[in-house]
């Protein structure tokens, strides 16, 4: 078999990545790596059929696969065949973690935690010389007085005290978490604009990228007997909310009925629950894609699937120019972003014209196969397993400036930091470790003229 890779710059590294499937990128990176020449061992806590397929490499292997799946049926089912599930997935768990301290050199873990839930962990797999390079992906780390999903805390134009209490309750130990792996893992990996409890300099996530396949996204399994017919001379457009709530799914529903009014040739269609290879084929069939209205990534898995296919991804959120001012030109994903208040105006735009369309498509599938191909991806992963990685790569937490989260309107943003300060105090947004930042959210949190 030809290598895909012709440096193989991670030729005889041995990496144990998990444990957390998300948005297939935990998959992806197990795939660039093995393709670079490691030898990958996998090992993912929880199946559902929602996943993007996993193509096994020959340098690949699974952990516990079968015991996982059993685990994660076992507990669909509830009651006392939850707790069972949970013993299994227990012994699952404990077993990657003895195989890794035996195996691996090199440990990539991705999400809000490791094998044993500890970042004590981590320090052990150090003390034994195992380079450890922890990943967040968005809701591990981000604030959660910055998430949608603590919008409910200040729902109907007031603040509900009990929910409040237990948002301070989770926002302080989830910060002691983030705080304890960044101290603990040899490197942490992070969205700029969700920094806010990392305590050392972190990378740059968007300097890596998402490793992509583009010809194994493309020739993936389809389900296309769901899909109705197109409406000649509409322009379709698609929206897959995994959490419509959470992606801002029902204004941008109005929005699109406002556009629908103003006589634009529109036939939107809005999906949630299906299966991936449904989601592919829809996109396969589309004009445009809207991935969500309040997001800090520009370039998340529906967005940069629909790119893989040449399709423009509409993506909304307050961050942009402050996520573009830590990338080179050339590193910033060429979405389709905006504004949540503009997302008519991008919209009508792609609408009206088929060329604009056709332009942002392909500058998107052209960036996703030079800078974010897997071969691109693990040739620079490789400097971090190395610890060869040039100084503009890290982010300093004290720079972290972004105050608007994902999911929330400014205002529900404002709002959720305002009562966490005047009901706990400032010390409740735990960022007392970075001064600047915490004035500068107790500034926009008392300005209602920022959006950022």
């Amino acid at each position: 078999m030809a290598e895909p890779h012709g440096t193989l710059r991670l030729a005889g590294r041995r990496i144990v990545v998990g444990p957390n499937e998300i948005a297939g990128v935990t998959s992806r990176i197990a795939q660039a790596l093995a393709g670079a020449g490691a030898e990958v061992r996998c090992y993912f806590g929880h199946e559902h059929p929602f996943n993007p397929v996993f193509s096994e490499l020959p340098r690949i292997r699974r952990w516990h696969r079968r015991g996982i799946t059993l685990a994660s049926r076992t507990a669909d089912k509830g009651g006392i065949l939850r707790l069972a599930a949970g013993v299994i997935a227990g012994a699952c768990r404990i077993s990657a973690f003895l195989r890794t301290c035996l195996w691996a050199d090199t440990v990539v873990m991705v999400g809000g935690k490791g094998f044993l839930g500890n970042p004590k962990e981590y320090g052990l797999y150090r003390m034994l010389g195992r380079r450890v390079i922890h990943v967040f992906v968005g809701t591990a780390s981000r604030p959660r007085y910055l998430s949608g999903y603590a919008k409910d805390v200040v729902a109907n134009g007031r603040v509900h005290e009990r929910k409040l209490r237990k948002l301070a309750q989770r926002a302080r130990r989830q910060a002691r978490r983030v705080q304890a792996i960044s101290r603990q893992a040899s490197l942490v990996v992070e969205n700029p604009l969700g920094g806010h409890f990392q305590e050392k300099p972190f990378v740059n996530w968007f300097k890596l990228g998402i490793p992509l396949d583009l010809e194994a996204l493309l020739a993936e399994p389809r389900v296309s007997d769901r899909t109705p017919p197109r409406v000649p001379g509409k322009v379709r457009i698609l929206h897959c909310p995994s959490r419509p709530e959470i992606k801002g799914s029902a204004r941008i529903e109005a929005v699109m009925k406002e556009l629908l009014a103003e006589g634009l040739p529109i036939d939107f269609r809005k999906l949630t629950g299906v299966p991936h290879g449904q989601v592919l084929h829809e996109i396969a069939e589309c004009d445009l894609v809207i991935d969500q209205l309040y997001s800090d990534f520009p370039l998340a898995g529906f967005a940069a699937e629909a790119s893989a296919f040449g399709k423009p991804a509409v993506v909304g959120g307050y961050g942009w120019d402050l996520l573009a001012g830590s990338l080179g030109a050339e590193e910033m994903p060429p979405t389709v972003t905006c504004h949540p208040d503009d997302l008519a105006n991008a919209v009508r735009a792609l609408v009206t014209s088929e060329a604009a369309r056709r332009v942002a498509g392909e500058k998107a599938r052209d960036f996703l196969g030079r800078r974010w191909s897997q071969t691109a991806f693990s040739e620079r992963f490789a400097r971090l397993v190395s610890g060869d990685l040039p100084e503009d790569w890290l982010v300093a937490p004290e720079t972290v400036r972004y105050t608007c989260g994902l999911g929330l309107e400014s205002d529900e943003a404002r709002r959720l930091i305002r009562a966490l300060a005047e009901r706990f105090g400032p010390g409740a947004l735990g960022v007392d470790h970075l001064p600047a930042l915490r004035d500068h959210l107790m500034a926009f949190a008392r300005d209602d003229s920022k959006t950022s």
